[in-house]
């Protein structure tokens, strides 16, 4: 089963909406594509001296712009306890994953993680596929998530998501937010 949706925004300028799709491969691995458009004027906030292929080296690239893949199997859908996969690339295709045990509290960066991801940056616009295998995942659990991008400069930083938190400042850290995916 095939999944689209615009995320819904936060921030003080709200461009147009980045748009994602999302689906679960028979194989077992969990794919999306995001299209994010770049405001008129506007120019990618990057860093070019993050690693484009060691995901364990590039702590604080969500400083920068990113799209966020949180990933959480549960054994059954009101469990949100449990760890669960932050996936984070950047529009010059720069990786950073973690492991979340407890949000702020405990998380490592996963020894391995199975995932590809192709990046296609452009002049307006930004379109990046990845797929990965959900550690711990069962075919056939619910699979929950959320799928955001945070975009822009710090002073005008803004935050998309499938799922937005209730409270005045972002934090897609929060598994009891996360929305069932698959």
């Amino acid at each position: 089963m095939k999944h689209a949706v615009a995320l819904r925004g936060r921030g003080p300028v709200l461009a147009p909406a980045p748009q994602v799709r999302w689906q679960l491969t028979p194989e077992g691995w969990f794919e999306a594509t995001f299209d994010v458009p770049l405001p008129p004027g506007a120019a990618w906030n990057v860093n070019p001296s993050y690693s484009r292929t060691r995901y364990r080296d590039n702590w604080g690239l969500w400083e920068h712009d990113v799209v966020e893949l949180f990933l959480q199997a549960r054994p059954y859908p009101d469990v949100t306890s449990g760890p669960y996969l932050e996936l984070q690339l950047s529009p010059l295709g720069q990786p950073f994953a973690l492991v979340v045990e407890e949000p702020v509290r405990r998380y490592a960066a996963p020894e391995t993680l199975a995932f590809l991801h192709e990046n296609v940056p452009g002049e307006a616009s930004w379109r990046v596929r990845v797929a990965v295998q959900v550690p711990g995942y069962a075919p056939g659990a619910p699979l929950f998530g959320n799928l955001t991008a945070c975009l822009g400069p710090a002073e005008a930083r803004t935050y998309w998501g499938l799922q937005l938190n209730a409270g005045p400042e972002p934090d897609f850290h929060r598994p009891t937010d996360f929305r069932q995916l698959i």
